[in-house]
């Protein structure tokens, strides 16, 4: 039998400064997404405030932000666990590990041959958005890259207003024409910039525009 264990669950990804300001709905390409307001990210902002503020006293520390990590990875690990566990009866049994792991590889197949008949690269993680998290091995523990520059008063703790900050001076920066809102087009243009730059730093040329 095998024992129960922790599943390993990849760390959230909580107010990635770039990332945040360019998320819309529905999801797809950069181009492809919803428009978004300020309003409408200020709101999702103050929503993950107010879940990583464990004692609501207005404040996000980093051992809360590492108590909703654990919380969180705990919860996905109990799931995975009970997926897996079918008849139920507290353990995983080889047979039960093994059809797991077989459907997980035909989901993976399914949306790979979903993704070629759409005619669309397969999905990857945008290497311009490594690092911005609040969770993942950085300097100072979980959060401490991140936690660092967004506590402008170096209190060792956050506030909404400078949680808000950064997200809302990318946002700003990608809404060209001041309207309050981030188009498509504002988006993607925003998106390849950071394609471009990140290129240039690496001495790659970066891709011509159709």
């Amino acid at each position: 039998m095998i024992r129960k264990l922790a599943i390993g669950a990849s760390v959230i990804a909580l107010l990635a400064t770039p990332a945040l300001a360019l998320q819309g709905a529905p999801k797809g390409q950069p181009g492809q997404r919803g428009p978004q307001t300020r309003a409408e990210l200020q709101t999702k902002i103050q929503e993950r405030f107010a879940k990583m503020d464990l004692n609501k006293d207005g404040f996000v520390t980093q051992d809360e932000i590492k108590a909703g990590m654990d919380a969180r990875m705990k919860e996905r690990a109990d799931k995975r666990f009970a997926a897996l566990d079918t008849d139920k009866s507290g353990s995983i049994s080889r047979e039960e590990f093994d059809a797991g792991r077989a459907k997980v590889r035909e989901g993976f197949k399914a949306k790979r041959e979903q993704t070629a008949d759409a005619g669309k690269p397969g999905h990857r993680r945008d290497p311009g958005m490594r690092g911005h998290h609040w969770g993942g091995k950085m300097r100072g523990g979980p959060g401490g890259g991140m936690f660092a520059t967004a506590d402008a008063n170096k209190d060792g703790k956050l506030t909404l207003a400078e949680m808000q900050a950064r997200p809302l001076q990318w946002f700003d920066s990608i809404d060209t024409n001041k309207d309050g809102t981030i188009s498509p087009e504002e988006r993607k243009a925003a998106f390849d910039k950071m394609r471009q730059t990140r290129m240039e730093r690496r001495g790659q040329t970066p891709p011509q525009q159709s």
